[in-house]
């Protein structure tokens, strides 16, 4: 590979990254605060790029019969591995983190509740909107007291398991998709059952005496069930 094959490698990887960026597709890898480091980086790399290019080759010198020609030491042939990735991003556009991660990650430990104090529920005519995670500390810490008897919506998508339960769920990440973890609710009263993968608003009622980590999950006994657009973050 020469050095100008190279050059156009980077800059190649670099147009992805702001491709990605500058839009909302990094949000499939990454969390949101990485919007502005991943646009830096792309700049970087085009930058990077436009410098490769126009250098001098090493040893061209005025009057050298070799002059204009590229005598850069030469690169792996692996290199063009590193365009894989790229390619993938603008053909397949691969999906957001769904069903089929969190229903392999049910065994998983649920993050503990936050070491601050959870407060009742604002007073609401209506149902209020709970995080899927927030719901599961609020059923495991006071017995459940900050949601026993009040009307909560829960937005998610639907995942399974090898019983016949679905459950509206959500996965969050703390950086990127490698440290994904799923938080889900088992939904009761609720037989037919959405479409895997697609995106819910569950309003209903907690079933008292569930919680994570106990005999029994976390579940909700619904009201209704109404389908909702996946959000531009899928992620929490």
């Amino acid at each position: 590979m020469t050095r100008t094959t190279q050059a156009l490698v980077v800059g190649f990887l670099g147009a992805v990254l702001l491709r990605l960026s500058l839009g909302d597709g990094y949000l499939r890898y990454v969390t949101g605060w990485m919007k502005w480091p991943l646009v830096a980086t792309g700049v970087v790399l085009l930058g990077l790029t436009v410098w490769m290019l126009l250098r001098p080759a090493s040893g061209e010198h005025d009057g050298d019969d070799h002059e204009g020609h590229d005598h850069g030491h030469k690169v792996p042939a692996m290199t063009w591995l590193a365009i894989i990735p790229g390619v993938i991003v603008f053909v397949a556009s691969p999906p957001s983190l769904g069903a089929y991660l969190a229903e392999r990650r049910a065994d998983d430990p649920v993050a503990a509740a936050p070491d601050a104090e959870i407060l009742p529920l604002p007073a609401s005519d209506g149902p209020v909107d709970v995080e899927v995670a927030e719901f599961m500390w609020r059923a495991g810490v006071e017995d459940g007291s900050t949601i026993k008897d009040r009307d909560v919506r829960l937005t998610g998508f639907v995942s399974t398991d090898e019983n016949g339960n679905w459950y509206v769920t959500r996965i969050a990440i703390a950086c990127c998709a490698a440290d994904a973890s799923a938080s889900r609710v088992r939904v009761e009263d609720y037989d037919d059952a959405p479409e895997r993968d697609s995106w819910v608003a569950v309003t209903g009622r907690w079933v008292e005496g569930t919680a994570p980590g106990g005999k029994s999950e976390t579940a909700i006994e619904a009201a209704s069930v109404e389908p909702r657009e996946a959000p531009a973050n899928t992620y929490q």
